[in-house]
């Protein structure tokens, strides 16, 4: 009776409705799966440090962030506040879009678990923390996201524990020392040795190493000296020895900011970005204290190489273009594969229910071969996963592996595990030629039936290989770009996310937007060709060892490499993201041999500074900073383009930063105060017309903007006493107290410091360190009152004494990290030294 009812209803017009309206709703459920975005995907087309998360302990933040990647998938861990136990996971497949995956562990020896730090290795994850600095544990999981379970005692190693796994599998276990970072092998991933100092240390507690290694060389990322500090930052160190040897890189503090939106910042990890090839560095700020230790948030910055030159751009902390996806990737999460994949040889392919490709069971052939269908360019990055499931009965030649630059039967690559010999093995055909071959010894306790990484990046001719992180071949070889996929003999494997970037070495940083303030390796012009990256170019260039386009690039004494403009009419173009518009200066870092040089920079068509004359610096390596001011620029992603006018230059670096006009400035001290004056490390007062601070161990009073450049600063000091010493700072930025939290270290500001003495007039340089650059002997009486003023140029430091007409200093700091701009100051170290009659007048 009812279906009788039910089909009376549907006859006539009523089933046309209902097919309509059924047809309407399947195509909506359609559509809007289709437009569905993928997990892997993010809508964000930037982010913005500092950053906060769904989930973060509350009042503590995202302190010591470690970021770590496995099978496609990054996974954060941060510290865990005092109060609590257990650690916390989250996940994304793009750096800026996380989710909260819960804690990773609960064990009650992970109350206040700091640091904690994770890696892979065969088949099993390891986590080091240390609760509440207080030696360190090791737990082991089998999932990135726990339970990881505590499988050893306490082994000391005061703080801060960092896993580096070198190329042949040695491990190391770097951590904080009472002398700077120290390091100790490891016979496992469970068994630390005796440590050694590394010489990585800040002249104060030293913690938060990094240690990894990029062509060949060990780079050690640390920080220092007190997080809650505003001057906590980060040095780097390079040494061809894992363990000992470390020497601070000329460009420290790599990350350094004391004021403004992001102070404190510190405690880093490096990973390598969704395009496979840029490097990111992660690290927190201070945002002060929260309820329970300090409060921290998470900030992530670029790493520029310039060849073996580590640098940073940033610290940033306004909107940057977010990470680059690689242009093809897969993470085999869906049922089907995709149809931009095809089967080169074999049976049947399928993507099993736990997300990895494999042979259908269904087939029985020798060989598989599973390629995609879009080819990477000549140059690119290539990354594979993937771990043995069983072998074809009878045989016991077994291999699975990769393919890559595969352009036909005749033209491709294969990198093999090989399980019976516990070997990595490449051939290459060319042209149908097969080469010999290549055999690398794996870790003898590699267990295949675990997932392991092949990562393939080719450069020119250069083909290096990886496995899990250590480089086993580099060959030589004429095979261009191709597609890539997974292959088998003889065996049934599994593989997971598949991807390559047309990007290698670090190439990808020359089209990303480069902050705006901050520094640009000139080496670093946009990709494109003749036209977009570049113009004019003199033919004949054959100096590409690092670019393989006309451009004529050469190895720098300075580190890495920079860029030559030999005729007029040459230009380079750089992409850029400039935070704000108005005037911003720049300094040119510049070598020429020839008198005459000039160049301008533009903003699109628009000549933003004019013609600019360069200096000749007489010789080819001999490096000048040259500041130029008044360029007048607009916000957003835009093209700068430098285009020698004259003669011929060599470019080092630009490094750009917002202009601000010095207008006169005067205090006499006869009634207090008349200026803003911020004072650090203790309380300056004004007492019978003489300002001085209450403590004379060292103490600075700074005022102005750190965009001064070019301005006179003149001071009548008396000393007092004969010890120590009493001057005036300049060219003053990142100001910070170095003796809160008994750091007692006077030099917490990056410029200059002239002073005087009872035994002369002396110059030096403060960047977190101290560097005395010149003195001249003078007799200066403790008590009288002596006149000083100081007059600073770009790089160029004059000082005078009492009235003279000409400087008894002259100083042309021609140094790798000159300070061109900055507020000035007042300063004393170990002296009861008092000043009056404080004047700032600009040239």
């Amino acid at each position: 009776m009812h279906s009788s009812i039910i089909l009376q209803f549907m006859e006539g017009r009523y089933m046309r409705i209902l097919v309509a309206f059924v047809t309407t709703f399947i195509m909506i459920l359609v559509l809007g799966s289709c437009n569905k975005m993928d997990e892997t995907e993010s809508s964000k087309s930037s982010y913005k440090n500092p950053m906060t998360l769904n989930d973060e302990w509350e009042d503590y933040g995202l302190g010591d962030p470690y970021v770590f990647k496995y099978n496609g998938m990054y996974y954060l861990y941060v510290s865990t506040r005092d109060t609590d136990v257990g650690v916390k996971v989250w996940s994304s497949a793009n750096l800026i879009d996380w989710k909260y995956e819960g804690l990773c562990t609960e064990e009650p020896e992970t109350k206040a678990a700091y640091a904690p730090e994770v890696i892979y290795w065969n088949g099993y994850f390891y986590m080091y923390t240390s609760p509440a600095g207080n030696g360190h544990y090791v737990l082991k999981s089998e999932s990135p996201t726990g339970p990881f379970k505590v499988v050893t005692d306490n082994f000391g190693k005061s703080i801060d524990g960092n896993v580096f796994i070198d190329d042949d599998g040695s491990m190391y276990f770097s951590h904080a020392g009472a002398s700077g970072i120290e390091v100790a092998p490891m016979s496992d991933p469970v068994t630390i040795g005796t440590s050694v100092k590394t010489g990585a240390y800040m002249k104060g507690w030293t913690e938060g190493s990094t240690i990894f290694k990029r062509n060949g060389k060990y780079y050690m990322t640390y920080t220092g000296n007190h997080v809650f500090s505003d001057g906590y930052r980060i040095n780097y160190a390079v040494s061809d020895d894992p363990i000992k040897g470390y020497v601070p890189a000329k460009q420290n503090p790599i990350i350094l900011n004391s004021e403004g939106p992001i102070v404190g910042l510190g405690h880093n990890s490096i990973v390598k970005g969704p395009n496979l090839d840029t490097d990111y560095i992660f690290y927190h700020n201070l945002e002060g204290p929260g309820v329970v230790g300090p409060l921290r948030h998470m900030n992530m910055d670029r790493i520029a190489w310039n060849g073996d030159k580590l640098t940073v751009l940033g610290p940033t902390f306004t909107e940057q273009p977010a990470p680059e996806p690689p242009e093809f990737q897969e993470y085999f999460k869906k049922k089907n594969i995709r149809s931009d994949f095809e089967n080169s040889i074999g049976g049947k392919w399928e993507i099993s229910t736990k997300g990895f490709l494999s042979q259908s069971k269904k087939g029985s052939a020798d060989w598989y071969k599973q390629l995609t269908k879009k080819e990477t360019a000549a140059g690119y990055t290539a990354e594979f996963h993937a771990k043995m499931a069983s072998t074809n009965k009878g045989s016991n030649d077994a291999l699975f592996g990769a393919v890559f630059s595969y352009q036909d039967e005749e033209n491709y690559a294969v990198a093999f595990l090989n399980p019976t010999d516990n070997v990595l093995m490449t051939k290459f055909i060319e042209d149908g030629t097969e080469s010999d071959w290549n055999k690398s010894d794996l870790p003898s306790e590699f267990d295949y039936t675990k997932l392991h990484q092949i990562r393939v990046e080719k450069a020119f001719d250069r083909f290096k290989v990886y496995v899990d992180g250590m480089l086993k071949q580099t060959i030589e070889s004429a095979l261009n770009g191709g597609k890539i996929g997974y292959i088998t003999a003889n065996a049934k494997a599994d593989f997971g996310y598949i991807a390559f970037s047309n990007h290698v070495n670090g190439s990808a940083i020359w089209d990303i937007a480069k902050p705006v303030p901050g520094t640009i390796q000139a080496v670093h012009y946009q990709s494109g060709g003749e036209g977009i990256g570049y113009g004019g170019i003199t033919a004949g260039n054959e100096n590409q060892s690092y670019r393989s386009d006309p451009v004529d690039i050469r190895g720098s004494s300075e580190d890495g490499y920079y860029a030559m403009l030999n005729q007029s009419g040459e230009w380079l173009s750089y992409k850029v993201n400039i935070a704000t518009g108005g005037t911003y200066n720049v300094d040119l870092r510049i070598a020429t041999e020839v008198d005459g040089a000039t160049l301008k920079i533009m903003q699109g068509n628009h000549d933003v500074s004019g013609e600019i004359s360069l200096p000749n610096t007489k010789g080819a390596q001999n490096w000048k900073t040259v500041t130029i001011k008044g360029l007048e620029l607009s916000k957003g992603k835009k093209d700068l383009k430098v285009e020698l006018m004259q003669g011929e230059a060599s470019i080092s670096t630009m490094t750009f930063y917002e202009d601000a006009n010095v207008n006169e400035l005067r205090d006499t001290f006869t009634e207090g105060m008349e200026l803003e004056w911020t004072m650090y490390e203790s309380y300056w007062t004004v007492d019978e017309g003489f300002f001085a601070p209450s403590n004379s161990t060292f103490s600075k009073a700074m005022t102005g903007k750190d965009g001064w450049t070019n301005y006179t600063v003149a001071a009548d000091i008396q000393l007092n006493k004969a010890e120590g010493d009493a001057g005036i700072l300049v060219n003053g930025v990142n100001p910070a107290n170095g003796m809160e939290l008994n750091q007692r270290n006077g030099d917490f500001l990056q410029g200059y410091y002239a002073f005087i003495k009872p035994d002369g007039v002396y110059l030096g340089k403060q960047n977190y360190k101290w560097e005395l650059l010149t003195s001249v002997p003078m007799e200066l009486s403790i008590d009288d009152v002596h006149h000083m003023k100081v007059e600073v140029d770009g790089a160029n430091v004059k000082v005078f004494v009492e009235n003279m007409e000409k400087p008894i200093i002259d100083y042309e700091d021609i140094s790798q990290q000159p300070f061109t701009h900055g507020k000035a100051g007042l300063r004393v170290h170990n002296n009861a030294g008092s000043f009056d009659n404080f004047v700032v007048t600009p040239d």
